[in-house]
């Protein structure tokens, strides 16, 4: 089996509390009644605090496609690039141990991709195998994780890293049009984590599955604007993952001789308040279960891709799972579609 060696995050230097990020909004949204009345999304999103890679001000001005991408590559390769080198410097790796290098975001364009560029910043061989990994969303982490873990456990002396690199603010409009917008505007912020997987010590990944649910191309995703990228978020999303997720879960626990009460620890995408609850509710979850995908929620909220990995951190670095134990991880995205992996310690 493959194992998670190694896990880090980075984040960028601009702390936004939650209630300066209801004033921005407040006075970016000024004279348009409709949005001011959706601002309390604001308070019950779940969020305390963001990280974004531009100082408040920033996000109060009008920017367009082209000059939000161009900031884009410049800072997502420096989070990228942080993150790398944590993670390989946390497992005593090599960068020339490197194999195979995946690249996950969803928040902006780049050609050469962020990968190329990294390979020289990290140290990585000229021949690592690179694989970068775009339109994933929230579901990112974990597909990355899943699509590197189907190369290795053919050559499992090989070693992969996994990056997600994300820099949600960049969705921010002053443009914004309706309920949507807001609540992109109240749960994103920008990091970027990385997982190193090979063979080792560390939480073997003891199976993985990816589903894409037919006919839900309409539940998320983005709209490309010159404006920018803007979020495609239907309201059926709740009610969507409360029906059909536990079946696939419990289908996926199954496979492995698992239920979910076998599960001792929960490594789930946060998504949003309502989403949070939802899981809760389909698997019987306590507030201890979700702890840490609440505890992520509050501290930097949601990282589209990163979101995972940083939990899946949070839980590894607290110490607190015992060998013999199992998680489960997680995400979902657009497609629409889930990213399942089996954790065991």
């Amino acid at each position: 089996m493959v194992s998670i060696l190694s896990v880090a995050t980075a984040l960028p230097p601009h702390r936004v509390p939650q209630d300066q990020a209801l004033e921005i909004a407040r006075r970016v949204y000024a004279g348009r009644e409709h949005l001011q009345k959706l601002l309390r999304v604001f308070s019950t999103s779940g969020v305390q605090e963001r990280r974004t890679a531009f100082p408040p001000e920033y996000y109060e001005k009008s920017r367009g496609f082209e000059e939000r991408n161009r900031d884009f590559q410049a800072q997502a390769l420096v989070l990228a690039q942080q993150a790398g080198r944590a993670c390989l410097e946390k497992a005593g790796a090599r960068p020339s141990d490197i194999d195979h290098l995946y690249l996950v975001t969803t928040t902006g364009l780049a050609t050469p991709s962020i990968d190329a560029l990294l390979v020289g910043r990290l140290g990585l061989r000229p021949d690592v195998r690179r694989s970068p990994l775009f339109g994933l969303g929230c579901a990112g982490g974990a597909g990355g994780l899943t699509r590197a873990c189907d190369v290795l456990s053919g050559a499992p002396e090989r070693r992969a890293l996994v990056i997600a690199v994300e820099l949600c603010g960049q969705v921010f409009s002053t443009q914004a049009a309706g309920a949507t917008d807001l609540i992109g505007s109240a749960l994103f912020g920008d990091g970027a984590a990385a997982v190193l997987l090979g063979a080792g010590p560390g939480p073997r990944v003891a199976a993985r599955r990816t589903v894409l649910y037919e006919g839900t191309e309409h539940l998320m995703g983005w709209a490309f604007t010159s404006d920018g990228m803007r979020l495609i978020l239907s309201k059926e999303v709740t009610a969507f993952i409360g029906e059909k997720l536990k079946p696939v879960v419990a289908a996926f626990l199954s496979d492995q001789h698992r239920s979910a009460k076998d599960i001792a620890h929960w490594v789930l995408h946060p998504g949003g308040r309502r989403i949070i609850e939802t899981y809760r509710d389909a698997f019987g979850l306590g507030e201890r279960d979700l702890r840490w995908t609440r505890g992520s929620l509050e501290r930097v909220g949601n990282l589209s891709s990163a979101s995972i990995l940083f939990i899946l951190s949070d839980l590894i670095d607290s110490g607190t799972p015992k060998p013999g134990d199992r998680g489960l991880m997680c995400a979902l995205g657009p497609g629409f579609a889930s990213e399942l992996l089996l954790l065991e310690w």
